[in-house]
């Protein structure tokens, strides 16, 4: 999904969270947050996972809450010919492939504190559901010859773990910064249209934090 189209379902998303829930809800239940992400990874398929996204909370009693989130994300499919076992011309740069992710996830946690002004903390677990793309990518290889990699990414399932702290500037403005924990369920394959040599990717563990601004209303 090119950035153009993720920013628009993002857009769209933010819209949709701020307007459902407004009929029913009490002043102050719900807010609305864009946030930054960074995220690493063991270099298999990344090692810098880089994004923004929208999230959209729902508080319910005694700190409680519920909420959902969509995520844009870019980053390099490392090291591409040798995951794919091909010995890439050591006279040329390493080559990556450019891949993104649209991940769209819900989540539960839990408020401590919940002040108007000031810090306060909170976790959250949740699953979401990512789509990714992976750009081919060709170049040639240790022998002389040439490869040609082209992949099938498959739709993926992500758990997620978070334990942050938000820090209130006024009873309805907030900053927040958050330690993250997730583990992809994956199915990449990638493909040597050349040799037809096939290789796949089925899971990563990436960890990582976010910082968001979010309003409460």
């Amino acid at each position: 999904m090119s950035w153009h189209k993720t920013t628009t379902t993002i857009a769209a998303f933010a819209a949709i969270l701020a307007l459902m829930p407004l009929a029913h809800a009490e002043e102050g239940d719900v807010s609305l947050s864009l946030r930054t992400n960074v995220l690493s990874g063991d270099g298999a398929p990344a090692n810098d996972i880089l994004g923004i996204g929208v999230i959209g909370r729902y508080y319910l009693q005694d700190g409680w809450f519920a909420g959902a989130a969509v995520d844009a994300y870019e980053y390099d499919y490392e090291h591409a010919a040798r995951h794919a076992g091909i010995e890439q011309d050591p006279d040329e740069d390493t080559m990556d492939a450019l891949a993104s992710n649209t991940v769209v996830s819900g989540f539960v946690g839990k408020l401590y504190g919940e002040t108007n002004t000031g810090f306060d903390w909170f976790w959250s677990a949740g699953v979401g559901v990512g789509f990714p793309e992976v750009d081919g990518l060709s170049g040639g290889t240790m022998t002389g010859g040439t490869f040609d990699l082209r992949y099938d990414a498959k739709t993926e399932i992500h758990l997620m773990g978070t334990f942050g702290t938000s820090y209130h500037f006024t009873p309805t403005w907030s900053a927040t910064f958050a330690a993250r924990l997730e583990h992809h369920f994956m199915d990449v394959t990638s493909t040597d249209a050349v040799s037809g040599a096939t290789s796949t990717l089925d899971s990563q563990s990436p960890f990582g934090a976010y910082l968001s601004l979010e309003f409460r209303f």
